[in-house]
């Protein structure tokens, strides 16, 4: 029996019509496919090397939170819109509002590296001078944070009651009062089990710095990846008084290494 149509034979009929299957689904599928996972590796590759071992689950990571202790007699107050002012019992040791929101941020840019595992929290009341994992210390002001700025090598900012300063240039960075600022550094951590460590310092003054830092490190943790890469830097951001961590905005002029 002839098997042809329109004097072609079956198997080249079939052929063709597999041909424009593939040409009109499957291929630009796999193609979208590709481009969806190279466009993903490379959005994620500046985040991972700018965490380096901080994104490696098999190391672990220290976070350092400054903690207190109420002191006897103090009253610990709640508010809730439906019930009102009451009276918290049994609660004798907290966080700051501003270094929990630091935290939460830094917790929201760990996972979009795919970072889970092996991560302790460490009370700085309890910390016996702990420095030998890739840590993050949150907060700029606390010993821990004096500490860091000695201990860790490559700091290009310090911190205390009363300034910013520029390691490098040795001089105050000039505040703006409406302002609140913080600092984001990376540097080199020496004492890491292994070598090769990685530290990362999040802090500000007043109630605001801190969150903010957090929030413009989880929220462009990929344009500084792009920017430094592997390298340790140091960035000022600040965000006005009135309009909250979500304004923070970064003051260039000084970024470390310069660009």
């Amino acid at each position: 029996m002839d098997s042809s149509f329109f004097g072609l034979p079956a198997q080249l009929w079939s052929g063709a019509i597999l041909g424009a299957v593939l040409s009109s689904i499957i291929i630009p599928v796999v193609w979208f496919l590709v481009r969806l996972v190279h466009n993903g590796w490379r959005s994620r590759r500046p985040r991972m090397r700018l965490l380096q071992g901080l994104a490696n689950n098999h190391e672990i990571c220290t976070i350092f939170m400054r903690d207190f202790s109420l002191g006897g007699g103090t009253q610990l107050l709640s508010v809730e819109p439906r019930v009102g002012i009451g009276l918290v019992a049994n609660v004798r040791e907290l966080w700051a509002d501003v270094d929990a929101r630091a935290l939460s941020h830094i917790f929201n840019a760990l996972g979009r590296v795919g970072r889970h595992k092996n991560i302790q929290i460490v009370r700085m009341s309890e910390d016996q001078g702990l420095w030998n994992t890739n840590l993050i210390v949150i907060g700029g002001q606390s010993q821990k944070s004096f500490d860091f700025y000695k201990e860790m090598q490559e700091v290009f900012y310090r911190m205390d009651a009363e300034n910013i300063t520029d390691s490098v240039q040795v001089k105050s960075v000039p505040r703006d009062p409406r302002y609140g600022y913080g600092i984001i550094l990376k540097a080199r951590n020496p004492h890491k089990t292994g070598g090769n460590g990685v530290a990362l310092l999040i802090g500000g003054f007043g109630t605001l710095g801190t969150a903010a830092a957090g929030y413009y490190f989880a929220q462009h943790l990929e344009d500084l990846g792009r920017q430094f890469g592997t390298k340790c830097f140091g960035v000022v951001v600040r965000t006005s008084v009135t309009a909250g961590e979500q304004a923070v905005e970064r003051v260039t002029q000084y970024d470390r290494p310069p660009p």
